[in-house]
């Protein structure tokens, strides 16, 4: 049936399903009129191209696009356009390069990969040109197919890119076990004690690099999963 093609967003924010980027506010008008989108079309996704749509907010608040991961709204903070790259299709890429380098003179810096199965491709937007990158890692099974444990081994520098991530990752883990027990379920039929383990010890490792506050909210959450099986 093919595999999902897996959308995780670095940079200027961190999004573990789907990438949202933000149109240059000196190109908005233009973007909007060579798609053919209404200024006065808010907050609505229009897609342009398949698993790309573009969202014209005016309160800085853009769904997120993932077909498999829990409805979400990622608030920005300031009004715009912005671009949603939708995670969790098995297809719909096609021509997926040629529609980015077409729009990258429109938006802001950024970079993001899309990962189907051994297949990793950078795309990085940088001064208004597309950088473009595919990689079939032969080693990438050895991570498990994680991209949590690509990026650690590929950005060890940058303690802070994967604390977030990881933050961001956890976010989303308390997110979809919120809406398993809306609907009914018990999360603990879908994870194993050992996984929350895990994925504390993780964030304990870059505990320095999250603000006191978010930890703490992340760690008590984690202990209280953990606690479940005692």
């Amino acid at each position: 049936m093919g595999d999902l093609h897996c959308v995780y967003q670095l940079k200027p924010k961190v999004l573990t399903n789907g990438t949202i980027l933000r149109v240059k506010k000196d190109q908005e008008n233009i973007f909007l009129e060579k798609y053919k989108i209404s200024k006065n079309f808010h907050n609505k996704g229009q897609e342009i191209s398949p698993n790309i749509f573009i969202i014209n907010s005016n309160d800085g608040k853009v769904r997120r696009y993932a077909l498999y991961a829990t409805a979400r709204i990622i608030n920005f903070e300031e009004s715009g356009v912005y671009v949603s790259i939708q995670d969790g299709r098995k297809s719909g890429f096609i021509d997926f390069e040629e529609s980015m380098a077409e729009i990258s003179p429109y938006l802001e810096n950024a970079l993001f990969y899309v990962v189907v199965g051994t297949s990793i491709s950078k795309y990085e937007i940088k001064d208004e040109q597309l950088l473009f990158e595919r990689t079939l890692d032969s080693k990438f099974d050895s991570w498990d197919y994680n991209f949590g444990k690509y990026l650690s081994r590929n950005y060890t520098s940058d303690k802070q890119l994967i604390a977030d991530f990881y933050t961001e990752d956890t976010n989303e883990l308390i997110l979809y076990h919120n809406e398993l027990i809306e609907d009914g379920c018990n999360p603990k039929e879908y994870y194993d004690k050992e996984e929350y383990e895990e994925q504390l010890a993780i964030i304990n490792n870059y505990k320095q690099y999250i603000s006191i506050e978010k930890f703490k909210e992340l760690e008590d959450w984690l202990k209280i999963q953990i606690n479940y099986y005692q």
